[in-house]
């Protein structure tokens, strides 16, 4: 019965990469169609992943002698002030953009931040083995690196934002391909 989830997919992931690509009157609508249905499927997604987040964290905090339960307390307490900020003044609001700009940023500078060290110390180690992969990380790694000397940065700057996307682009392509081939197949397990 996998193979039914595995031929939907791929025939949905066909008819909207067609549609994409190609002006035709019957795949148009159908391909708008089922990218609409993404945005939907997407949201409710989201609200099974915060319906998991409350009740895993919950649990925590009930229990109270299991490591982590500060943290989760934390969580919920955060998840909830966002939440009500939300809906009492609006996503494109005032408060919501300050808690965008001076949280959510921040914390994804701090992230990369350790990104950085962690590719520091992946290629520390991969000095021992001396391949291709190697050399590949190492060449990673010092990209990252330039990107943060402020010098470079700031000629780097103008061509930030297309290599980003690019590589966004890229990326998401190669999954949607890995998907629509069925080679993953996330959806049958």
């Amino acid at each position: 019965m996998r193979w039914v989830a595995t031929a939907v997919a791929v025939g949905v992931g066909l008819i909207v990469l067609l549609a994409f690509f190609l002006r035709h009157p019957l795949l148009n609508p159908l391909g708008t169609a089922f990218a609409e249905w993404t945005v939907i499927l997407a949201a409710f997604a989201l609200l099974l992943g915060l319906v998991n987040l409350l009740m895993v964290h919950l649990g925590r905090v009930v229990r109270r002698n299991e490591p982590g339960a500060g943290y989760s307390l934390i969580i919920l307490v955060t998840s909830a002030a966002v939440i009500a900020v939300g809906l009492l003044y609006g996503l494109p609001g005032g408060p919501m953009l300050w808690i965008f700009d001076n949280v959510y940023i921040p914390l994804q500078s701090s992230f990369l931040a350790l990104l950085v060290f962690l590719l520091a110390t992946a290629a520390f180690r991969a000095f021992r083995a001396r391949s291709l992969e190697t050399a590949l990380m190492l060449l990673a790694a010092l990209i990252v690196f330039l990107g943060q000397v402020p010098w470079f940065g700031a000629l780097a700057d103008a061509r930030e934002g297309s290599g980003i996307l690019l590589g966004v682009a890229l990326g998401a392509t190669a999954t949607a391909l890995r998907l629509i081939v069925g080679l993953d197949r996330p959806y049958s397990e």
